[in-house]
């Protein structure tokens, strides 16, 4: 019946350009079919308004329809002028009601067109709104061609002349106006910005994720997200996105790339921006098994938001540094000082050292690694006797001369320390402490201008050394800048000791998170790589060494999820109650 009704308007006043053909745009002889034509017009129109049928086109149609029948009843120029020109009376009525209506703040015309095909959540947003006041005015500008182009002498003929004129405006909807409602929505849903959509259900929410799908951000993503939810609204289903689409199925996918188990509200909370959803994870409220990565960006997949913080960039530092070049396959030996005190699952920088060791020992190198912690190592006192009563020998009897002749003899030296207050760990600063044996106590100017102690032992030949740390701060500036100095002067300073690469890898705590494990694996095949390639090579890319700096987030997000792994562990509310007041 409402269908009925929306479409009689156009059919009224079709049939009356056709009487007006037929009678040969008589007006007496029009004017009884016109009173037909405006009583029904008038009369569907008070039906709809009863019923409460909200249709643009229902009333603009009538309404110029009506007003242009008064005109050919009452007579004269201006009737004559509206019995030979109905259609273009219709495109003027649909231009009316295209392009007034937004602008006294009523909703597009096209919205009653296209909301049937989207989820209740995403008609009620503003990028919905903003997608349709385009396409509206877009459509207001094809009625507006539409009314020029039925004015237009295309024959002389006068059959040919009206199919022409009634044919060629029609066209350019179907060639344009159509395939235009059809086609752009989807485009501008990419560029066109909009409010945070807010979901009354998981259904709504599922149902409106494929459309939202931020195309840029999804280039070559292929994963399949299973949703396992309980609750008030147990839900299982699957996102597939791939080839920048997204799909969305209600049942169990056997082979997902992530799989996320929650409860429904909580869920919903968290893609509502109610409840954050990192907080969530770190408290464990939700699981997620597989590639949890996937949830780094996953909000960001579907919003057209623009990326407005700047993620922490690591600086180049061929400015600071001349990295040593050996020839090829020359490091054979190698021995690795790890001053750290913690264990390998526990420490990033031993676990990136020794993936760096892999690395040398698939090419051949024999590597030894020592964990400084295990050794009996005593503090210099600066008493100078290595250098004057006993040259070389210190006057302790602990584990250091073994580690001396370690330490001369390899190719490679390998200085691993997390970061400790900005520099290295006691236990490695003791340790390079202990170093002065190795060094004459005379003076030599370098090649450079450092005034700097020779070797003790030239003979055996020169040697390379690289520097491997972690740190909880996300940026590499104005935090190891101190170790960098100590390590670029023991580099300056050394005879025959050179500097071959560092390695230091910022927000290092982060890699221990799932949501993380890409630049964990990206860090640790960094570190294989150089190890591969410095004995292969005989050196390491300068960007490789800068890409493990890269913490790939922002301060901000570093930031909250920092604090909110903190919160979640009472950290600073224990802090709180401990602190002694000063």
């Amino acid at each position: 019946m409402k269908k009925i009704i929306k479409g009689l308007p156009f059919v009224i006043v079709i049939a009356l350009n056709v009487f007006a053909q037929v009678l040969h745009y008589e007006l007496e002889s029009m004017k009884l079919i016109a009173i037909i034509a405006g009583a029904l017009l008038l009369v569907n129109m008070l039906i709809a308004i009863v019923l409460k049928i909200k249709h643009y086109f229902l009333y603009g149609i009538s309404v110029v329809g009506i007003i242009g029948i008064t005109f050919l009843l009452i007579g004269g120029p201006i009737g004559e002028l509206y019995i030979k020109h109905i259609i273009t009376g219709l495109y003027f009525g649909l231009f009316i009601v295209a392009f007034f209506p937004p602008l006294f703040k009523m909703k597009p015309f096209t919205i009653e067109f296209s909301e049937g095909d989207y989820s209740k959540a995403i008609t009620k947003g503003t990028q919905f709104l903003k997608i349709n006041l385009i396409l509206n005015y877009l459509w207001a500008l094809l009625f507006l061609i539409a009314i020029i182009l039925t004015n237009i002498t295309y024959s002389s003929n006068e059959i040919l002349q009206t199919v022409l004129a009634t044919a060629i405006p029609i066209l350019l909807q179907v060639i344009i106006g159509i395939p235009m409602t059809m086609k752009l929505p989807r485009t501008l849903m990419d560029v066109v910005k909009g409010n945070q959509l807010h979901f009354e259900s998981i259904k709504e929410l599922f149902e409106s994720m494929p459309f939202g799908l931020n195309k840029k951000r999804a280039e070559g993503l292929d994963v399949i997200v299973q949703f396992l939810l309980t609750g008030d609204e147990p839900t299982i289903g699957h996102l597939t996105i791939k080839n920048q689409k997204c799909t969305y199925t209600e049942e169990q996918h056997n082979e997902a790339t992530t799989i996320i188990k929650c409860d429904s509200k909580l869920w919903l909370a968290i893609s509502n921006n109610e409840v954050s959803g990192d907080a969530a994870f770190i408290n464990k409220e939700y699981e997620v098994e597989g590639d949890a990565s996937i949830l780094l960006g996953f909000a960001k997949l579907f919003s057209t938001e623009e990326d407005v913080e700047v993620k922490v960039k690591a600086k180049s530092k061929t400015t600071e540094v001349s990295y040593k070049k050996f020839a090829p396959n020359k490091i054979k030996n190698v021995v690795v000082f790890d001053g750290g005190p913690r264990n390998e699952k526990m420490s990033k920088t031993t676990l990136a050292t020794k993936k760096f060791c892999e690395g040398l020992e698939a090419e051949g190198a024999v590597v030894e690694y020592i964990q400084l912690k295990d050794k009996n190592i005593k503090n210099c006192t600066g008493c100078y006797t290595c250098w004057t009563k006993t040259p070389g020998q210190c006057i302790y009897k602990d584990d250091m001369p073994e580690l001396l002749e370690k330490y001369r003899s390899a190719d490679l030296v390998g200085f691993a320390s997390p970061l400790y207050i900005f520099n290295v760990t006691g236990i490695l600063k003791t340790f390079m402490d202990r170093l002065l044996p190795i060094m004459k106590p005379y003076m030599l100017i370098s090649d450079d201008g450092h005034i700097l102690h020779p070797d003790r032992y030239p003979e055996r030949g020169e040697q390379g050394f690289v520097v491997f740390s972690a740190a909880g701060f996300p940026d590499l500036e104005n935090n190891f800048d101190g170790m960098r100095g100590m390590f670029k002067m023991w580099n300056s300073h050394s005879e025959n000791m050179h500097m071959m690469g560092e390695y230091y890898i910022t927000a290092a705590e982060m890699l221990a998170q799932p949501v993380y494990r890409s630049r964990k694996e990206k860090v640790l095949e960094t570190c294989y790589k150089a190890g591969v390639q410095i004995v292969k090579e005989g050196y390491v890319n300068l960007e490789d060494m800068v890409s493990v700096s890269d913490p790939g987030v922002s301060l901000s997000t570093f930031q909250s999820q920092s604090d909110m792994f903190w919160e979640s562990m009472d950290g600073k509310e224990a802090f709180l109650k401990a602190s002694p007041k000063l």
